[in-house]
């Protein structure tokens, strides 16, 4: 008896119920081997793609196009990782959600060093998305500023600095704002986006928060700060209203008030204390990831990994020499 024949008469024994798992279940099996669709060429956008074998165990494409290869984490954040997509996956959503470094290094069964350099390159990506670098505020926005302690964590305090190392949850040498806080300075649309940037330790100057909100404030806005002459400065670079609350009658406290700007300060300030700080040259690649989490961290998830886990013409790739260098704050 031939085998096709030895599994007819198995099947033959089957009831109507089995024979209808069994054709699902082999369904699933074929659609599972279907190769995936080939993606367009990452340095042309084109179409016309062929696969060509594969290089670091990773299918490898050639473009007719422009005659140039690339493998399927060209240009993603992945490049050049030996961690598959799904250990990607579960590093952004701890990132987007918060965690600690140590937290998802013990989780996912990863050194803290390269959890840190992943959770970097995430950051770094995450100021890059369209979605988080192009934000712009409008109808009615609040703008503010907080201030959080200076931090040198991950290296030893330059004797310089003009004070001793401070152990975790300790408070500033002085009271008040001192040269030991950095300035955060935010802006935040109600019921819309929040954008956060740090340029200095004291006081914005009108200066320097033409340099933060330039391009990140559209005409028509109505902007309420509380008092400082400096946002004054806003109106120079776009066609906007600024109006302080703090001057404001008693029957317009209900609508010029600065409550929503102050929840994101407290939402800022309780990340920063369960961080137990993070260390001042990255402190807007984390301003980048309060403002984008602090309404829409599910959307902003489903968004991040869809865009940087994909072969794309926009490369989120940054090496582990760039994470230490690129975009940090020096002040």
């Amino acid at each position: 008896m031939t085998n096709q024949e030895l599994l007819m008469s198995h099947i033959s024994k089957l009831s109507e119920d089995e024979i209808s798992s069994l054709l699902d279940t082999v369904t699933v099996m074929l659609q599972e081997k279907e190769p995936a669709p080939k993606p367009a060429c990452p340095h042309c956008a084109a179409q016309a793609v062929i696969r060509y074998g594969f290089k670091c165990k990773k299918q490898r494409f050639f473009c007719k196009n422009c005659g140039r290869t690339f493998v399927t984490t060209t240009n993603s954040i992945m490049a050049n990782s030996h961690f598959t997509v799904s250990v990607w996956k579960e590093m952004i959503a701890d990132t987007l959600h918060g965690n600690s470094i140590d937290f998802s290094a013990k989780r996912l069964g990863l050194y803290h060093q390269a959890a840190f350099d992943m959770r970097h390159k995430i950051l770094m990506a995450l100021l890059e998305l369209p979605v988080v670098a192009d934000i712009c505020l409008g109808d009615v926005s609040e703008f503010d500023e907080t201030f959080v302690l200076d931090c040198y964590k991950g290296k030893k305090l330059d004797t310089g600095i003009g004070r001793k190392p401070r152990k975790h949850g300790a408070k500033a040498l002085k009271r008040g704002i001192s040269s030991e806080y950095l300035c955060i300075c935010t802006g935040i649309q109600r019921k819309g986006d929040a954008f956060a940037a740090t340029v200095n330790r004291a006081k914005p100057s009108a200066r320097e928060l033409g340099s933060i909100f330039e391009g990140h404030i559209a005409d028509g806005t109505l902007a309420l700060c509380d008092g400082l002459r400096s946002y004054h400065a806003l109106t120079g670079i776009a066609d906007c209203t600024v109006r302080d609350c703090m001057n404001q009658e008693c029957d317009d406290a209900h609508f010029f008030n600065l409550n929503t700007v102050n929840g994101f300060h407290s939402f800022i300030k309780k990340r920063y204390e369960f961080y137990r700080g993070v260390a001042s040259k990255y402190i807007n690649r984390y301003n980048a990831l309060f403002a984008a989490t602090y309404r829409n961290a599910e959307s902003i998830i489903g968004r991040l990994t869809e865009t940087v886990l994909a072969v794309t013409g926009t490369s989120y790739y940054h090496n582990n020499k760039d994470i230490r260098t690129a975009g940090i704050l020096t002040i």
